[in-house]
């Protein structure tokens, strides 16, 4: 009896531990926001423009990093790490990291601003499915978004690209707006929402499958939040079926 009233006691301690720690575990990201200090806090107000309906998206949105409220597109030293929860499953979140920027000893890109070497940042994560992973990012040939130029992963193998195309929207953007992207595959962004709760960003990304193949594109949903970087990502699963 004496046992089983220890082992009751324990359980109980257990479970007040645990009625303390997971609410605190699922607010941290939530505080992040409430961190920024109040410069900071004006500077993402005021990238929505509710005049002309814009909203200006720095970099700073994707890595997580400080923003100092400037309407300049730079790859800002960064070293963020962000936890995006995937398809709004509890406990699903994915420790993602961002660092750089580093720089390519060549340009084999389109990207023709960038001279001979092209600044980028590398974003690494991991999961039990698809390994190990790491992405190159950098401003894209328009400057409207960051584009993926490197991907490194066991599935794909080492993947480079031209750098027409784009990730991540970048710089003035309307709520609905969608833009096209001439890539080897076809991208495209559309602003699902464009300055949401705690100035967060939900846009779709979508590669179109190459014309008369079968199977499924690339369409998912992401939202990035100041402060924290990759919050979400959810995937629309669309069969694209070859066209007749």
């Amino acid at each position: 009896m004496k046992l089983i009233n220890k082992i009751s006691s324990l359980n109980l301690i257990f479970v007040s531990i645990s009625c303390l720690i997971l609410p605190f575990s699922s607010s941290v990201w939530a505080d992040a926001t409430a961190k920024l200090t109040t410069q900071e806090h004006l500077s993402w107000d005021s990238s929505y423009n509710s005049t002309t309906k814009q909203r200006f998206i720095p970099v700073e949105l994707f890595t997580g990093g400080k923003w100092d409220g400037s309407h300049k597109l730079t790859l800002k030293e960064a070293t963020t790490t962000a936890c995006p929860t995937v398809d709004n499953r509890p406990n699903s979140c994915v420790n993602t990291f961002v660092t750089g920027p580093f720089k390519t000893q060549t340009n084999d890109t389109k990207i023709d601003w960038a001279g001979d070497q092209i600044s980028y940042y590398k974003r690494t994560f991991s999961t039990r499915r698809m390994g190990d992973i790491e992405s190159h990012f950098t401003i894209n040939n328009s400057k409207d978004g960051l584009v993926r130029i490197y991907d490194k992963r066991k599935r794909w193998g080492n993947r480079t690209y031209n750098g027409l195309g784009s990730k991540f929207p970048l710089g003035y953007w309307k709520q609905g707006e969608v833009r096209r992207y001439p890539s080897h595959r076809p991208t495209s962004i559309e602003i699902l929402e464009l300055n949401g709760p705690n100035n967060c960003l939900t846009f779709r990304w979508i590669i179109e499958l190459p014309e008369g193949r079968k199977g499924r594109n690339s369409d998912n949903n992401y939202t990035f939040c100041p402060g924290r970087g990759f919050t979400d990502v959810s995937h629309n699963y669309v069969k694209n079926d070859a066209k007749k």
